[in-house]
């Protein structure tokens, strides 16, 4: 992720959804982005807040974490530059991430840009991430849903475990409205 966050920089403010326990929060934080890492556990927004609270003070200025429904960052009522997620899209079925997709596209402004990191494996263990593909992404954003896909490339998933085969994406928002809308069709 830090390497496609080098090659495509995120505009700030910054959304981290599924933050965990704030890592890319504060990473993000420390290049100078304001940024809202949300999650929905408690225990881990509260470790989240430990790690920026011994911080210096430019950085604990920046970033802000609070417990919220990822799946749902509209609640927010807040608008971003970038959403980043690593790890969090991959616990969803295809039907909640079309939901999880159109709740990004009202948060991000026109010409903001979202940042995927997910598993690309399929685990033969019930309740574990799915497997998501270029195949999917590329279906997924396209230009006619207002997405422009920036790059789309293989990597891998640091686990406690071992590396976990993955994908990375920056995908941009541009436009508000999908084209068929805004065409008439």
């Amino acid at each position: 992720m830090v390497a496609l966050l080098a090659d495509f920089p995120p505009p700030g403010p910054v959304l981290d959804l599924g933050c965990g326990s704030g890592d890319l929060a504060i990473y993000l934080a420390r290049s100078g982005l304001d940024v809202l890492g949300v999650d929905f556990v408690d225990a881990a927004i509260e470790h989240a807040r430990q790690k920026a609270a011994s911080l210096p003070v430019e950085v604990t200025r920046s970033v802000e974490f609070q417990v919220a429904d990822a799946l749902r960052p509209s609640l927010l009522r807040r608008e971003f530059a970038a959403v980043v997620d690593s790890g969090f899209f991959h616990l969803f079925t295809p039907e909640q991430c079309d939901v999880l997709v159109g709740e990004i596209a009202a948060t991000l402004v026109p010409g903001g840009r979202l940042y995927l990191h997910e598993f690309a494996t399929e685990f033969p263990i019930p309740n574990t991430p799915r497997q998501v593909t270029e195949d999917e992404l590329r279906a997924r954003f396209t230009p006619e849903n207002g997405w422009k896909l920036l790059e789309v490339r293989s990597a891998q998933f640091l686990s406690s475990i071992a590396p976990v085969p993955a994908v990375l994406a920056c995908v941009e928002r541009v436009s508000t409205t999908p084209m068929r809308e805004r065409d008439g069709g």
